[in-house]
């Protein structure tokens, strides 16, 4: 069994799982190995700002909803700089209830997370122009040796 079937398995019986994400797409919301996150079966449509388990190419995903349409959805990681287009329902595994960050709870219902998540998405112009300029600077200062050098010693800092 997949560790993806054994977590669809795990929601559809218990009706939750709780887990550390791995990865840095949803940072600064969530970070990988040292938050713990709940994500409970969900019934009918996700909303937008919702922040959704789903399967896409083999693997697990957990990303929020940034625009929901008639028979799908497309989703952003709240640190990433491109969408993921046409993922459905049935391939929805479940959704963040909440999670925990240190040892305070934080629900996806309260006042402050809804904000958070509205304002996050909107200003993701100015994060994806920030990631791309970030980028562009990297790859273009790693091919002159002298500015490789500078660049290194900076992020030593």
């Amino acid at each position: 069994m997949s560790d993806l079937e054994r977590k669809r398995e795990i929601i559809d019986s218990l009706g939750a799982y709780i887990s550390a994400p791995s990865g840095k797409s949803m940072r600064p919301m969530l970070r990988g190995e040292r938050d713990t996150v709940r994500i409970e079966k969900y019934e009918g449509r996700l909303r937008r700002y919702d922040v959704a388990l789903y399967e896409c190419g083999g693997k697990h995903v957990l990303h929020r909803v940034v625009r929901v349409r008639k028979d799908s959805y497309v989703f952003r990681g709240d640190n990433c700089d491109y969408t993921e287009h046409g993922i459905t329902d049935e391939m929805i595994i479940g959704l963040l209830v909440g999670f925990w960050r240190d040892e305070r709870y934080i629900s996806s219902d309260a006042r402050l997370y809804r904000l958070y998540a509205r304002v996050h998405t909107a200003l993701y112009p100015l994060r994806f122009l920030r990631m791309r300029a970030l980028r562009f600077l990297r790859r273009s200062l790693s091919r002159i040796p002298f500015l490789r050098a500078l660049w290194r010693r900076l992020l030593r800092r």
